[in-house]
């Protein structure tokens, strides 16, 4: 679980803290706070996932060098590599990808496609994307998955799930034990208030991935079809 976000800090480190004893006493690993870093191994393969965001106590999202370091590291040691980052800018108008640095209220969040490409220049083999609170393109880098956010998915009051806010769904990606891409597909849901996330029989989910990926990569090579698979071309 990613604790690397603008809320982690809300009640401070002994906030966090607790979090992150509450989470350790039932088993979920976590990552978030510098020097953080979830590490295990299943079926004879070694796994790692370290979380990014560009606030204080967090891994920074925008030391390139320092991420790269870390990313680096963590691929001599472990076979396939999770990244997990918070950043871009947040609303409704922030579903397209601007290929530059976003800043929200002051706050610099990030080039998210720069960011994407130096952790898989550096070895990461999964990067999943948040904070934008809806739905981003995805792209295959290098032979490795992006997606640069997955919207709301399960959100407390504090945040609207109104129109393409609510819009969301589950990832479910396959990798083989180099880290590349081999498919995937999208659950689709959506958040209708006073209830949680419902599966989307009208998948709206998949038809905003399909729009957005296309016009952010048009040249791209990653394909999701009208079901939610999700494939790479040659």
């Amino acid at each position: 679980m990613s604790l690397a976000n603008n809320h982690a800090q809300d009640f401070g480190d002994p906030g966090r803290d607790s979090t992150m004893q509450a989470l350790g006493a039932v088993g979920i690993l976590h990552s978030g706070r510098e020097g953080d870093i979830a590490e295990w191994t299943t079926q004879g393969r070694r796994f790692a996932m370290v979380a990014f965001a560009p606030n204080v106590g967090s891994h920074q999202l925008n030391d390139l060098v320092r991420a790269q370091e870390i990313v680096t590291e963590l691929a001599a040691r472990n076979d396939i590599v999770i990244v997990s980052f918070h950043g871009g800018s947040e609303g409704e108008a922030a579903y397209r990808l601007p290929f530059a640095r976003e800043l929200y209220q002051g706050e610099d969040r990030g080039d998210v496609v720069e960011f994407a490409h130096t952790v898989i220049d550096a070895g990461a083999d999964l990067v999943i994307g948040h904070g934008p609170h809806v739905l981003r393109a995805m792209e295959v880098y290098r032979g490795r998955l992006v997606a640069y956010s997955l919207g709301n998915f399960a959100t407390y009051y504090g945040i609207s799930v109104r129109g393409i806010r609510g819009v969301s769904g589950v990832l479910v990606a396959r990798v083989a034990d180099d880290g590349r891409f081999l498919d995937g597909r999208i659950e689709p849901t959506m958040q209708i208030r006073p209830g949680g996330p419902q599966p989307d029989r009208e998948r709206r989910a998949i038809r905003q991935l399909q729009a957005l990926t296309a016009e952010a990569f048009p040249q791209g090579s990653l394909v999701i079809s009208d079901d939610g698979q999700i494939t790479a071309g040659p």
